[in-house]
């Protein structure tokens, strides 16, 4: 599968989809650090990419051609990077990548939630 890691998120997400052998667009190590929010859900929707995010503001609601999917990270603000990766590694064995076309899945801590993109 192919995904855009937004910067919000540690690296050790990019390093864990880079081990399952994944297309990986790490937006903290590109030219694309700091571009809108826009931007990105373009980019993502022109090469077929899921976005992995933090940021509340996907999906970005009526903006087409949409990304592939979005999965939004919820945890509490105070939580360390490795908090998020271990609740992302263990939220995605359970999440098949492919099944994610036009949907958004939120992981929060022991919970995950899928639903069609708006």
């Amino acid at each position: 599968m192919r995904f855009l890691i937004d910067e919000n998120l540690p690296f050790g997400i990019v390093e864990h989809l880079l081990s399952l052998e994944h297309d990986v667009l790490d937006i903290a190590k590109s030219n694309l650090r700091g571009s809108s929010d826009k931007v990105l859900w373009s980019k993502a929707a022109e090469e077929k990419r899921i976005i992995i995010t933090r940021d509340l503001h996907y999906p970005i609601f009526g903006l087409k051609p949409a990304p592939f999917g979005v999965i939004l990270i919820r945890v509490p603000m105070n939580f360390k990077a490795s908090q998020i990766t271990n609740i992302f590694r263990e939220s995605i064995k359970s999440i098949k990548f492919d099944e994610l076309k036009n949907k958004v899945a939120v992981i929060s801590p022991g919970r995950i939630r899928i639903s069609p993109l708006p």
